[in-house]
């Protein structure tokens, strides 16, 4: 008896046995793990806080989220009563005085992430990070996870070596870490992560034997996510569109997956559900051009398996070629009859590329503009042309989970073309396609020679030591691409030098710098204006400013604006860009206008440098860049935007091209924009002649036809001209005061002013 339980308790605690390439795969994983936070968290050098624009609004809804929770949870009521209240609430503190219907204007999946995830930590896990701290390591997180996902989608694809190199690019891509790092609270890191986890899903149904409880359970989850990533990012439709495309290239592929028609409804109705559970895009995923095309192409799958069982194999792709041509009218007469949703000029423009749009307010957004081939390039180098062949090797394979990679990655390749921000897509397509090449590389340098028949005398063979060598060389150029961007250049910058050379990666978040070229900076500027106007403003005061920046007023700042960093109303946009172009009398009765009788301030943000010519200071609205001065990301370098976004005469305001920078004479002394500059003309000066004397001509250089730079003379006393002044100087930070050193004795400002409105 004893024996026998001594038996029983050896096998109980036996030890596990790992094996050592479980082992290797493991700390590989781990590594790349490590790799993606510390690369992602490599800004709180410069600050710990939320980054760019939008994130502070994402912020703000999704605290409100858990402010009604915990309210409803403490008054005894359980917490969903509380979370209910997101749905009916209006914020009137932006878009005043109309309000924004939280909801229905955003990406309520990301906020609702958020603050869930919180929530359980916290009441669960005892968690002791304020919300603000957690969301600003939220992607941080989400990022490293998401490498692990496509670990585990790739491995589908292309082995455990693909799905290692997928991780690992993942990990250190440079257009995923730039909209992914510390404080990118927004849209793309929680909705490319929930696409790998349902790309791997739906891969595991498609060559695995497992039971129909299992099946089901997958297939409806794996759609549940995708729907889930619609709700937390627009641009998570293309995901749901390339579900749609691949059901449709199925039944022309000779792929024989059980159940796969019940697998593609399954999946279509979890996607729909999900997608609909919150306003954003809601019930309208049936209507979306987005969710038309996932329904078409999970009916088509489906006619297409109907078909196989009794159209002959030899007729059967010409049948479905005739029954897809019948698919293409069905959807023509839809659109035609305006049963879908319009798609916006934005969108179309992604799937149309030279459909580009024509609107002003859509071209002055910086993620709006047109990827180079250099901006591919410097972000991949060797890796595209790995992604190149991967999807060489892709087309001579035949498997469900090959043709679905390809419809993945070359879509995303696409996609990744219409605008800078979507170049994200073009890693998860090298991160797919990269997968197969470098699995395919790989076993081509290290697959065992083949045996001889004749014995041959030993040799010393450097066969294993070129293996090595060729191995470690196509590692250096992986990482190449990857090091260039995060390790941090030799050149470091200097403890008063606000522009010099580092890694982009090494950058501070967009509120620390303005938004401005001085990316490797933290300047208090802008806190110091948030921190002035939450304080000595009154209450109910209204602020008015670019519309850039009114999520940080809004939310850092606690005033209601007029509007913010979303694009609801494009005609208040124009009216402040108008306000700037105005004269002192009209620019004030706009303002006043907006502000519906509350105190009502303008806020204006403005970049450049202080330099020094045969012995005069002068102050430049640019910021010098190599042999020449450059925009520095102000209102200074948006002022065209002002001006074409309201439609004004362009020519009234700017010199004309191959200027369309420089101020007119009549904009300087009469717009609201001119005469709030906190500086007085003192004339031009001619870059490509540095010994020539400062002029009052405006004139391009005869040689090169550059235009001149404007100059101006020392602050002046911060009040607009004239003793009947309609704006009056509250407020301006300290840069401009005190110049920071730029490099080349020249020093640098980023300068906040306030103004209020008079009556």
């Amino acid at each position: 008896m004893s024996g026998i339980f001594s038996n029983f308790l050896r096998d109980a605690i036996r030890r596990p046995t790992v094996t050592r390439r479980s082992m290797i795969t493991g700390m590989l994983l781990v590594s790349v793990f490590v790799i993606a936070i510390i690369i992602r968290i490599f800004p709180a050098k410069y600050g710990f806080y939320l980054n760019e624009f939008d994130p502070y609004y994402d912020y703000k809804a999704a605290n409100f989220i858990v402010t009604s929770f915990d309210q409803s949870w403490n008054a005894g009521q359980g917490g969903f009563p509380g979370l209910l209240h997101y749905f009916s609430w209006t914020d009137y503190t932006t878009w005043f005085p109309e309000g924004r219907a939280v909801a229905s204007t955003s990406q309520d999946g990301l906020q609702f992430a958020g603050a869930l995830s919180y929530i359980f930590l916290r009441n669960v896990f005892g968690l002791q990070f304020s919300f603000y701290n957690y969301l600003v390591l939220f992607p941080v997180f989400i990022g490293a996870l998401t490498a692990m996902a496509f670990y585990l989608f790739v491995k589908r694809i292309a082995g455990e070596v693909g799905g290692l190199f997928a991780a690992l690019m993942v990990a250190v891509s440079p257009p995923l870490i730039e909209r992914g790092n510390l404080g990118w609270f927004k849209s793309e890191p929680l909705a490319i992560f929930l696409f790998a986890c349902a790309g791997y899903l739906f891969l595991t149904l498609l060559d695995s034997p497992m039971s129909t409880r299992q099946r089901v359970f997958r297939s409806v989850f794996a759609g549940l996510l995708a729907g889930y990533a619609n709700t937390a990012w627009g641009g998570g439709l293309y995901f749901s569109v390339a579900f749609g495309v691949f059901f449709v290239l199925l039944p022309f592929l000779n792929y024989d997956v059980p159940g796969i028609s019940i697998v593609a409804l399954l999946f279509t109705a979890g996607d729909i559900f999900a997608s609909a559970i919150f306003p954003r895009p809601g019930t309208g995923i049936v209507t979306n051009p987005a969710g038309f095309a996932l329904l078409g192409g999970t009916l088509f799958l489906v006619v297409g398996q109907w078909m196989r069982t009794w159209v002959r194999p030899a007729e059967y792709r010409w049948t479905m070629v005739k029954v897809l041509l019948g698919f293409g009218l069905i959807g023509l007469a839809v659109l035609s009859f305006g049963l879908l949703s319009p798609v916006s000029r934005r969108y179309l423009s992604a799937i149309l590329p030279w459909v580009r749009s024509g609107d002003p307010l859509v071209q002055s957004v910086a993620e709006h503009f047109i990827p180079t081939g250099g901006d591919y390039f410097s972000s991949y180098l060797v890796l595209l042309f790995l992604g190149i062949f991967g999807a060489y090797v892709a087309f001579k394979r035949k498997s469900p989970s090959i043709g679905f990679a390809l419809v993945i990655g070359l879509s995303s390749l696409y996609i990744s073309a219409a605008f800078s921000r979507l170049l994200v897509y073009s890693s998860i397509a090298l991160a797919v396609l990269g997968g197969i090449g470098f699995a395919e590389v790989i076993f081509a340098i290290l697959k065992p020679s083949a045996p001889t028949l004749v014995k041959r005398k030993p040799t010393y063979s450097t066969q294993s030591e070129m293996r090595a060598v060729y191995s470690i060389a196509l590692i250096a150029l992986l990482a190449f691409p990857a090091s260039i961007f995060w390790i941090p250049n030799p050149v470091q910058c200097n403890g008063t030098s606000i522009v010099c050379d580092q890694s982009p990666a090494d950058y501070g978040v967009t509120i620390a710098n303005g938004g401005t070229v001085f990316s490797h900076s933290q300047i208090t500027d802008w806190f110091q204006a948030l921190n002035w106007i939450h304080n000595n403003t009154p209450t109910n005061a209204v602020i008015i400013s670019w519309w850039d920046y009114g999520y940080w007023v809004n939310v850092m700042g606690n005033r209601t604006v007029v509007a913010d960093n979303a694009t609801l109303n494009e005609t208040r946009i124009a009216n402040i860009g108008r306000m700037f172009m105005q004269n002192q009398t009209a620019g004030a009765a706009t303002a006043l206008n907006m502000g519906h009788g509350r105190p009502t301030y303008v806020l204006l943000f403005l970049t450049g440098s202080q330099i020094t010519l045969s012995g005069t200071s002068y102050y430049v609205l640019q910021l010098p860049a190599g042999q020449g001065f450059t925009p520095g990301g102000g209102d200074e370098s948006k002022k065209q935007w002002f001006i074409r976004i309201a439609g004004l005469n362009e020519s009234q305001y700017l010199q004309p091209a191959p200027d369309d920078f420089n101020l007119t004479p009549a904009a300087l002394t009469n717009t609201v924009f001119g005469e709030m500059l906190p500086f007085t003309f003192a004339g031009y000066f001619d870059l490509q002649n540095q010994t020539a004397t400062v002029t009052q001509n405006y004139s391009l250089d005869p040689n090169t036809g550059a235009p001149p730079v404007q100059l101006f003379a020392t602050p002046s006393n911060f009040f607009l001209n004239g003793g009947t002044a309609k704006f009056q100087i509250v407020f301006h930070s300290t840069s401009l005061d005190t110049p920071i050193s730029c490099g080349n004795q020249v020093s640098c400002f980023s300068t906040v002013l306030i103004y209020k409105v008079l009556p």
